[in-house]
């Protein structure tokens, strides 16, 4: 992705990409596999909180500038406040929480929609293309396999970084 990425950079960003698209896969068929509600609940949850992973390593990759850190930012805290909310509203059963987890969401989108207009205004254009595909499988996560997307895009930020 960026050719001056420090070397700790690359190797976490490997393990960061490759968690954010195989956590999002795992949400997209796991509708088709037998498991229990409990782990359903909780694997969306963590793929929600590793959108703040993802967050910083497009933050990372595409050098300083407060817009795409504050789009960033958004978009991080959202995942975490939408997995808090996820895991309290369905897994413990407390419906209040979904507001939280609507508006976790919601920053999640809000942040994602920022670094793409901000990343494109950069001419950072391949991790614009990355902030809009993991917009578009959040969006179609669990019903029409957007999770698969995002592996696919991730899968290839994570090569690339492996690859230095």
């Amino acid at each position: 992705m960026t050719p001056a990425a420090p070397k700790a950079v690359s190797s976490l960003g490997a393990v960061i990409a490759l968690a954010v698209g195989l956590t999002w896969a795992f949400v997209s068929v796991r509708e088709f596999a037998n498991v229990p509600d409990l782990v359903g609940v909780l694997s969306f949850s963590v793929a929600l909180a590793v959108l703040a992973a993802a967050a910083w390593l497009i933050a990372e990759l595409s050098g300083p500038s407060k817009s795409v850190v504050a789009a960033a930012v958004i978009m991080a805290i959202g995942g975490l406040v939408a997995a808090i909310g996820n895991l309290i509203e369905d897994g413990l059963g407390v419906k209040a929480f979904g507001a939280m987890y609507a508006l976790g969401v919601f920053g999640v989108l809000v942040g994602l929609i920022g670094l793409v207009v901000s990343l494109a205004l950069r001419r950072r254009f391949l991790l614009a293309a990355l902030a809009a595909a993991t917009f578009v499988g959040v969006q179609m996560s669990v019903e029409v396999g957007g999770g698969l997307l995002i592996l696919a895009s991730w899968l290839v930020v994570a090569v690339g970084l492996r690859r230095g």
